[in-house]
């Protein structure tokens, strides 16, 4: 049984920024893949809910024909079609991170440099469902579990 003494000690111990990086990092995946996936791959919008002009559509395109297309319109093999989220280096290296009150996302140096010139910075980021996703289904359930084992 936890007493009132040990419940204030025990919450001496909580330290929410710590915690909230340690529940980024474990679920990193899931979060770029918010950014990476859902946004850009399925979406093809950025972090402000603009469309990405022909990005996701020109990529899938490729990847939906029967047969499969290469980019002059030839026939390829569906192993060797041309889309970023399979293929490209940029965003396999997709991670999360915490800098100070905020959560950032980004890819390499080189994938950022390309993503962002072909595009803009916002392509990095959370649409607001997104951001809310990120708060209320995968940090604060977690947060709630992490501290209540610190509590008690």
């Amino acid at each position: 049984m936890v007493t009132v003494v040990d419940f204030l000690d025990n919450l001496k111990m909580v330290d929410v920024k710590s915690i909230t990086e340690t529940i980024i990092s474990e679920n990193e995946h899931e979060i770029v893949d918010l950014n990476r996936y859902d946004q850009i791959f399925v979406k093809g919008i950025d972090a402000d809910g603009r469309s990405l002009a022909n990005y996701a559509p020109a990529t899938q395109g490729i990847y939906d024909s029967d047969p499969p297309l290469d980019l002059f319109g030839e026939n390829k093999s569906t192993a060797q079609t041309y889309n970023m989220f399979w293929t490209g280096d940029s965003y396999h290296a997709f991670r999360a991170y915490v800098k100070g009150d905020k959560l950032y996302i980004t890819t390499s140096p080189r994938g950022r440099k390309l993503l962002i010139q072909n595009h803009n910075d916002s392509i990095f980021g959370l649409v607001t469902e997104n951001q809310e996703k990120v708060n209320y289904e995968i940090i604060a359930p977690r947060l709630n579990e992490k501290i209540r084992g610190i509590l008690f």
